[in-house]
Formats: structure tokens, sequence, C-alpha cells
């Protein structure tokens, strides 16, 4: 896994803390909600070197608060200063998503037509990509 990281340059790290990551959800809704997608996965790969690589917890306010101003998040500090902003959405995306979950990683594809949880090798995802990819054709074709 290291060796992987490193090739694609993230040196993986193991040394930080895990919790409770609701403080990162309500960051990412409220990253969408401002910005979009885009915003949002910018936010995200700070977020995920934070702590991949930084060691850092992604639930601490000066973690959110650091890695949204290098994401280019405007008002992120409203996020950490109001525990209810954004706090709905987060609540309506685990009752869509969560239910039936038992372990991580767990995947959710083409908003829940394939549902699994554990690693899978990447042969499985070539066939559950291809999969939805004949779905999607045959969407068009009809």
């Amino acid at each position: 896994m290291l060796k992987r990281f490193r090739d694609v340059g993230v040196n993986l790290s193991f040394g930080g803390l895990t919790g409770n990551t609701l403080e990162a959800h309500r960051m990412m809704e409220h990253a969408k909600h401002v910005g979009g997608p885009e915003l949002q996965d910018k936010l995200m790969n700070e977020l995920f070197l934070d702590y991949f690589e930084r060691e850092r917890y992604p639930g601490a306010p000066q973690v959110l608060l650091a890695a949204a101003e290098r994401a280019g998040v405007p008002d992120a500090r409203k996020v950490i200063d109001d525990p209810d902003l954004m706090r709905a959405q987060v609540d309506a995306e685990l009752k869509k998503y969560g239910r039936g979950v038992r372990g991580v990683p767990h995947f959710i594809v083409n908003d829940g037509d394939v549902v699994f949880s554990g690693a899978q090798p990447p042969e499985a995802w070539v066939e559950i990509l291809e999969e939805q990819l004949e779905k999607l054709g045959d969407r068009r074709d009809a």
C-alpha cells in the first residue's frame, strides 16, 4: 500500500487520529452548496491529504478551516461556528445512503443501483462499471 500511494505522490501515514467525521461532512456539504461538486472535490482532496499523509484529524475545527482555506471554500468559519449549518443536508444524505451499511469501505454506485461493502479486486470494479455503462447505453437507446 505504501508503494502504491507513493506512486501517486502521497506519503501514506497511519499515525493520525480517527473519530467522528460529522463536522467534515458538514463542511463538505457547505463546499458543495457554495461552489458545486468541483469545490467539494477540492476540499475532499485536502481532507484526504490531511488524514492520510499529514496525520491530521478531519473532525478538528482548525484542520477543517485550514483545508477549506487551501481549497478556496468561502465562509468556512460559519460552518464551524454554527453546529446546525448544513446539518439537515448531512442527515438527509445519511438517511438516503446510510441504510444497510455494515462495513467499510462501503460503495454505492449509480445512486444505489449497486451497493456492496468491503474492498473489491480490480476485476470486480471493471465488471461493475461495464454493467453500469451497458445500462446507461440501454437508456440512451430507449
